[in-house]
């Protein structure tokens, strides 16, 4: 289940727009595989996979922090708990080398979802809050950068 569990989470964060890159599968272990090990630290509740089945994230400590601990090791995320947006940057740049519309879709994207890095949060470094506000932004603008099918 919990295989399942990083598949469903994969798809649900950000990471759906990169799993169109060229390197679909290198990039979606990659992603899966953090998924995973951050789970190990914050495990999601058969309930809380529901709603992320759903595109919707459960409004819980445990899974904000799950994907803030997500986030911060692929760099979309420092450690100050602030949204990277070098780091998604460079990941787009990584993986889209090829596909300059790809690119600029995921740039876009970036720049769109900043603001949340405005918003006042109060667990500070630990970024789970966020997180959550990644996560709301991505699915809010998912149409628009043909992120998430």
């Amino acid at each position: 289940m919990l295989h399942l569990a990083g598949k469903i989470l994969f798809l649900c964060a950000f990471v759906g727009y990169y799993a169109k890159a060229e390197t679909e599968e290198q990039l979606k272990q990659i992603f899966v595989d953090i998924l995973l090990k951050c789970s190990e630290d914050f495990p999601p509740t058969p309930a809380e996979i529901e709603l992320l089945k759903n595109k919707k994230l459960a409004d819980s400590t445990n899974m904000k922090c799950m994907f803030a601990c997500t986030y911060k090791k692929t760099g979309m995320m420092n450690e100050k708990g602030e949204i990277s947006v070098e780091g998604i940057n460079n990941l787009s740049k990584k993986y889209f080398a090829n596909n300059p519309e790809k690119t600029k879709k995921a740039l876009a994207y970036a720049d769109a979802c900043k603001s949340v890095n405005d918003v006042k949060v109060s667990d500070g470094e630990k970024g789970c809050e966020r997180a959550a506000l990644l996560f709301k932004c991505t699915i809010e603008k998912a149409a628009e950068f043909d992120l998430i099918n």
